[in-house]
C-alpha cells in the first residue's frame, strides 16, 4: 500500500498559485463586467435605435438609446453602496461572485430579449431594466476587485498588483469594440440588425462561467480576514461621518481618469467624424489601438509606481493630459489619420499613469472596514459627474461657443482639480481617527 506523502507543500509555491489565481479572477472578472458594460454602449451607438426604440425621426430614436446607456451610470453609486457595504460586512470574494452572476445575467438577457416588432413597449422596457441591473453590478465590481488583488499583494506591489484590475477597464473596451468593428466588416446591414448584434452579448455565457470559477477558488482577503469582528455602524455612515473630506477629495483626484476615457473614446470620436472628415471606422481603429497601448502602460506605469511613489507617477499622468488637451485638437483637426493615431496614443498613456495608482491611492485613504464602501462610492461617483457626463457636456461647449478650444479647457480644468485634489489627499488622511492598514500616499 502507498501512503500518501507526508511531506509538507512549499509555502513559496502556494503563494505563487494563490497570487496568480488572485491576479487572474480580478482581470478576467473585472474584463467581463466591464466588457458587457461597454458592448452596450457601442450597441445603443450603431443598433438599439433601431430594434428597441423606432421612431419616425431617426435623431430621437438614437437620443432615447443613449438615455437607456446613461440609466446605466445612475445605478453605479447605488451598486457601490449596497455591495460595498455588504462586502465591507461579509467579505470581498462572495461579492465578487454576485457582481459577475448579477451583470453576466443581464448581459445574456440581453441578447435574447425580442424587438419592438415582437413584444412593443416591452422591448425597450425590459432593456432598461437590464441595463440598470448592468449599472448595478458595475458599481460594486471595481471596488471588490482591486481590493481583493490589493490586500493580497506584498507590501512593495500593491499597484502592480492593483493594475490587473485598472488594465481591465481598457482590455474590455477594446474586446467591445473589436468585436463590433470584426461583425461590421463580416455582415451586411440585413444580418447585422436581426441577429449579428446579439453575438457579443451571446458571448458572455461560457466568459462568465469561467470567471465564477477562478473567484469562487480565491481565498479571501488576508486584511479583512484579520480586521476586528465586533458590532459597527454601517460602513455608508461611517465614511460619510468621518470621512467625508476623503470622499471629496479622492472623486476629485479620479474624476480626471475617468472624464478623459470618456472624451477620447466617444466625444473625440464623434468630433472627427463630423468636424475633421474621418471616417467612422478609422476612428473606431485609433479607439482600438489606443485601448491597447492604454492597457499596456498601466502594467508599466505600475510597476513605476511602486518604485518611485504613487503620487509622482499620478502627477506626471495628469500634467500629461493638461499640457495634451489643446494639441490634441490641433491635430485632429488636420484629418491626418497617422497623426491622430500618434497623438491618441500619446493620450492613452499619460491616461495609463494617471489610472494607475488610483486603486491603491484609494484603498490607502479608508480604514478596512469601510474601504470597499469608500473606494466604490467614491469611484462611482467621479464616474458620473466626469464618464457619464463628459460627452454631453463637451458637446454643448462645442455648440454654445462653437469652438473645441472651449472642450479643450474643460479638460484642463479637470486636470487642476485632481491634481489639487491629490495634493490635498495626504492630509485628509492623516486626520482621520481610525489609520488604514495600506499607506495612505506612497
Amino acid at each position: 500500500m502507498i501512503e500518501a506523502s507526508t511531506e509538507p507543500k512549499d509555502p513559496t509555491l502556494q503563494g505563487k498559485v494563490n497570487s496568480t489565481r488572485v491576479l487572474a479572477a480580478a482581470m478576467l472578472g473585472t474584463t467581463i463586467e466591464w466588457y458587457d458594460f461597454f458592448i452596450y454602449g457601442t450597441a445603443a451607438a450603431l443598433i438599439f435605435a433601431h430594434v428597441f426604440f423606432p421612431s419616425s425621426d431617426p435623431a430621437t430614436g438614437t437620443l432615447t438609446a443613449f438615455a437607456a446607456f446613461g440609466a446605466g451610470f445612475i445605478m453605479r453609486p447605488l451598486g457601490a453602496v449596497i455591495i460595498g457595504h455588504l462586502g465591507d460586512k461579509y467579505g470581498r470574494r462572495p461579492m465578487l461572485v454576485a457582481t459577475v452572476l448579477l451583470m453576466g445575467g443581464a448581459t445574456v438577457a440581453i441578447g435574447i430579449l425580442p424587438s419592438y416588432a415582437a413584444i412593443g413597449i416591452w422591448a425597450p422596457s425590459l432593456l432598461v431594466l437590464l441595463r440598470l441591473l448592468q449599472g448595478f453590478a458595475a458599481g460594486g465590481e471595481w471596488g471588490g476587485a482591486a481590493l481583493m488583488a490589493i490586500e493580497h499583494a506584498p507590501g512593495h506591489r500593491r499597484t502592480f498588483y492593483g493594475a490587473f484590475t485598472q488594465a481591465a477597464v481598457p482590455i474590455a473596451y477594446l474586446l467591445s469594440a473589436a468585436v463590433f468593428y470584426v461583425l461590421q466588416g463580416s455582415l451586411d446591414r440585413q444580418a447585422l440588425f436581426a441577429w449579428g448584434w446579439r453575438v457579443p452579448f451571446l458571448l458572455s455565457i461560457v466568459v462568465v462561467a469561467i470567471a465564477v470559477f477562478v473567484r469562487s477558488g480565491v481565498a479571501e482577503s488576508p486584511e479583512f480576514a484579520a480586521k476586528s469582528k465586533k458590532a459597527e455602524k454601517p460602513p455608508l455612515l461611517q465614511v460619510l461621518t468621518k470621512y467625508p473630506r476623503t470622499v471629496a477629495l479622492t472623486i476629485g483626484l479620479t474624476i480626471v481618469t475617468s472624464t478623459d476615457f470618456y472624451l477620447g473614446q466617444v466625444f473625440l470620436l464623434s468630433y472627427a467624424t463630423a468636424n475633421a472628415g474621418m471616417s467612422a471606422s478609422s476612428m473606431l481603429l485609433v479607439t482600438i489601438m489606443g485601448s491597447a497601448v492604454n492597457a499596456g502602460m498601466t502594467f508599466v506605469a505600475a510597476h513605476l509606481a511602486d518604485r518611485i511613489g504613487n503620487q509622482t507617477v499620478f502627477y506626471v499622468g495628469v500634467t500629461g493630459l493638461a499640457l495634451l488637451a489643446f494639441p490634441t485638437y490641433l491635430i485632429v483637426n488636420t484629418g491626418s489619420f497617422a497623426a491622430i493615431l500618434a497623438v491618441r496614443m500619446l493620450g492613452n498613456a499619460f491616461n495609463a499613469a494617471a489610472y494607475a495608482p488610483i486603486a491603491t491611492l484609494l484603498a490607502g485613504a479608508f480604514s478596512v472596514k469601510v474601504r470597499y464602501t469608500g473606494i466604490s462610492l467614491s469611484y462611482q461617483a467621479a464616474a458620473i459627474l466626469g464618464g457619464g457626463f463628459a460627452p454631453f457636456i463637451a458637446q454643448a461647449l462645442l455648440t454654445s461657443t462653437g469652438t473645441w478650444m472651449a472642450v479643450a479647457g474643460y479638460s484642463v480644468a479637470l486636470c487642476v482639480i485632481s491634481l489639487v485634489s491629490m495634493s490635498l489627499l495626504g492630509k485628509a488622511s492623516k486626520e482621520n481617527r481610525d489609520q488604514p492598514v495600506l499607506p495612505a500616499v506612497a
